[in-house]
């Protein structure tokens, strides 16, 4: 089988933003949160055979139909980096046309298998009890490790690729659902390997995972060198420069972070994701901005911060090749 990975979304949480004049709340193209699906075909005929989707926020269910021919549309897995709204919001949506899918077609609906921490499993069926029961078939990791762990490898059940979620920070994530004051670490990475390339997806997490840059235990170095010399690094940009509002953390990386992080993982490609810029405020860099403008403002500073390979911005569609 060949695997090839492609971006459903790229948007943060908001998309766009009610009230907000700015270039980017008021572009006409489609707009999705983030989200990327890993596509196995068959080597002989090139059809369709897999397909793992990571989160399922607002439009990736459309972008999913603009990808794949309805004959080639299905869901082999579904992977979870987190709870948050804009990472699962189209769960229903989902669900429902699979459903659909299955009766048009003749054929049973099979729950999805799903992956994900044991704290957006209990975020999940707090707020998708319905979804949880009737669209997913769970496959928790039963811990509460904190950031910088390596967990299990998802049980694919397919030959030729590796799925690894490792534990990061989010901060405005790590929340117990029965106490919000108490911390509950939610979210996981993704490291994806097959025999030639290997692509992390590290989005939604924050400038509060410090054993990237300086792993304090064994545990935490290995997760950092099995996160190094990426062929891919999906990760979160969401402002330029700020990543504290109010005196509260953002839960987001900055692109000063992005740079750090990326300056320790050594990836071959740097792909800027979740980008907003509103954080930073009007008539700040980032506020604003088009992927476009993103995407050579972030090449000129790499370039002068003389970071390794290249950076840019991803498109809805894109594939890299696995």
């Amino acid at each position: 089988m060949d695997f090839r990975l492609v971006i459903n979304g790229l948007g943060h949480a908001f998309l766009k933003e009610f009230g907000c004049f700015c270039a980017r709340c008021q572009r006409d193209e489609h707009v999705a949160n983030t989200s990327a699906s890993i596509v196995g075909t068959d080597k002989k005929n090139g059809e369709v055979a897999w397909h793992c989707l990571v989160d399922t926020g607002l439009g990736v269910t459309r972008s999913l139909c603009d990808y794949f021919s309805p004959a080639d549309a299905r869901l082999d897995w579904l992977l979870f980096s987190h709870w948050h709204p804009d990472h699962t919001l189209e769960l229903n949506r989902l669900g429902e046309t699979l459903r659909r899918m299955a009766r048009n077609r003749n054929t049973k609906f099979i729950r999805i298998p799903a992956w994900c921490r044991n704290g957006t499993a209990r975020w999940l069926q707090k707020n998708y009890s319905y979804e949880w029961y009737r669209h997913l078939r769970p496959y928790i990791s039963e811990e509460v490790s904190s950031p910088g762990a390596i967990l299990e490898a998802v049980p694919l059940g397919i030959e030729g690729i590796k799925i690894t979620p490792v534990t990061v920070s989010h901060y405005t994530a790590d929340i117990d659902p029965l106490t919000f004051k108490n911390k509950l670490y939610s979210s996981a990475s993704f490291v994806i390997e097959t025999e030639s390339k290997k692509a992390i997806l590290l989005w939604d997490a924050d400038n509060m995972n410090e054993w990237i840059l300086r792993p304090e235990t064994d545990e935490q170095a290995h997760a950092r060198d099995l996160m190094i010399g990426a062929d891919y690094l999906f990760i979160d940009c969401l402002e330029w420069s700020v990543e504290e509002v109010q005196g509260f953390n953002t839960g987001h990386l900055s692109f000063y972070t992005v740079k750090k992080y990326a300056s320790v993982l050594h990836p071959h490609q740097t792909l800027i994701v979740h980008m907003s810029g509103h954080e930073d405020g009007e008539g700040n860099c980032g506020y604003g901005w088009s992927d476009d403008r993103w995407e050579s403002e972030a090449e000129k500073a790499w370039k002068s911060s003389g970071l390794e390979g290249s950076i840019r911005v991803p498109t809805i569609g894109e594939e890299f090749f696995l």
